[in-house]
């Protein structure tokens, strides 16, 4: 009876070998999940190994995502001396600005098995203006002790990114106070100025960008005023676009839309419009230079100042010719129309010029200061050497001269910029939470990068 017992044991353990496997399969054996990630039984091995998700035994789906430290460091260095006297500095004082910006960045990048990516990042913009130390006789902003070089720190910046791409559409989202080098398009200074590019360089809310393999899109919003006793609330509105048509035709634009409201001192409010469709043709590719285009497109702009009953849509055209070999180029910007800045030297309802108060284009798109004059001619002509030195890291040296009754007087411009987020595509990263990490490689819609076509 023994021995009968003892082969009857024996021969079912024998028997699940085969049997086991095909429960666990059906479910009829629970499963557990390790934390690496491994399906196994609950007698230890190893049933289903599944790269995408894993099935806890109470049935719920769980993604398999990779948590990594992140970190970025950018790098702004500026010169620009303004020569205006040809015009009695009717379009700006004659100065020269010069100085730098670091803005380092720290924070965490999550990956999903499914492509999508998010990033979290904080910092602070270090800026200094060169020559801007404390005065003992001066102004009270020139005494401020807050210019010296051990107290330098500007804007906090916090922000999300979100990245994810859908059939051929890699789409992105920015929001919080994020830098204004998250914008890719190229916009001109009939947009921003180049003081307002590096001064206001913070973005506060939220930006979308769309590439394709032959388009790019972007729209953001930028809340720049919130309403006080004395500051004026309010926001842009700003759009880019590029799509190529053909190899050596594409069609875009760029726009914004400026809404500047007054303060509890100072009612009022001003619409602040630009819309600048254009087609740009390149004869690069058929040419062998690196750059021979010419774009053309309308200005259409809508300025309102709603304590009068009046509606001001100055109108314009655009031309801007560029030629570029041996990276030394050629741009030639000319417009002819209407102001694009119909208010600057209006008064608000406490008497204070507009000005740049509303306007955050160059001042010389007010083509001309006396009105009766209009429509008329703006050129600007820029010269300019571009070394190709790599994509992180980049140097321009550029002489500009303005053109409106005649000429109105010139700028010798530099700039050089850093940028370690582009150097570090493969970064050296840190692994915060090695019990989630991805086993399988990405898939390949994960690697795709944000591109933009060759643009304006």
């Amino acid at each position: 009876m023994r021995g009968l017992v003892l082969t009857f044991v024996a021969l079912v353990a024998l028997l699940p070998l085969r049997a086991q496997d095909s429960l666990a399969v059906e479910g009829k054996i629970p499963e557990q999940v390790r934390n690496d990630g491994e399906v196994v039984r609950n007698d230890g091995e190893v049933v289903r190994s599944d790269s995408l998700s894993s099935r806890p035994s109470g049935g719920v789906m769980r993604e398999r995502i990779s948590v990594h430290f992140d970190y970025n460091a950018h790098f702004d260095w500026f010169f620009v001396n303004n020569e205006y006297s040809a015009s009695q500095q009717a379009y700006g004082p004659s100065r020269t600005m010069t100085g730098l910006r670091l803005t380092p960045l720290v924070g965490l990048r999550i990956e999903q098995p499914n492509g999508m990516k998010h990033r979290l990042l904080a910092g602070i913009d270090i800026e200094k203006d060169f020559g801007a130390n404390p005065y003992v006789y001066g102004t009270e902003e020139e005494q401020d002790r807050k210019q010296q070089n051990w107290n330098l720190f500007r804007e906090i910046k916090i922000y999300y990114t979100f990245e994810a791409q859908f059939k051929k559409t890699n789409f992105s989202v920015v929001a919080g106070i994020f830098p204004r080098y998250e914008t890719r398009g190229k916009y001109t200074t009939a947009i921003l100025s180049d003081p307002v590019r590096f001064y206001d360089n913070n973005i506060e809310g939220l930006l979308l960008r769309f590439a394709r393999p032959k388009s790019y899109y972007e729209v953001g919003l930028d809340w720049n005023g919130k309403y006080g006793e004395w500051r004026h609330e309010q926001f842009n509105i700003f759009s880019y676009g590029d799509v190529y048509i053909l190899p050596w035709l594409h069609f875009g634009w760029q726009g914004m839309f400026h809404h500047y409201a007054g303060a509890k001192q100072q009612p009022g409010v001003v619409d602040d419009h630009l819309l600048n469709p254009y087609f740009t043709f390149d004869f690069a590719p058929m040419s062998g230079l690196q750059a021979l285009n010419l774009a053309v497109g309308p200005f259409v702009g809508y300025q309102r100042d709603r304590r009068w009953d009046e509606v001001k849509v100055p109108w314009g055209v655009d031309a801007v010719t560029e030629i570029r070999h041996w990276n030394v180029g050629i741009r030639n910007e000319f417009y002819y129309g209407m102001s694009q800045m119909p208010y600057y030297a209006v008064e608000d309802s406490m008497g204070n010029l507009y000005g740049d108060r509303l306007y955050m284009r160059g001042a010389y798109w007010q083509v001309r200061t006396d009105p009766g004059k209009l429509p008329a001619y703006y050129d600007r002509l820029e010269a300019y050497w571009q070394p190709r030195i790599s994509d992180w890291l980049r140097v321009r040296i550029a002489a500009v001269l303005h053109f409106n009754e005649g000429f109105s007087g010139w700028q010798q411009i530099a700039t050089l910029v850093f940028d370690l987020d582009t150097l570090m595509k493969q970064r050296h990263e840190i692994q915060m939470f090695p019990g989630l990490r991805r086993r399988d490689r990405d898939r390949p819609r994960a690697r795709a990068r944000l591109q933009q076509p060759e643009g304006r």
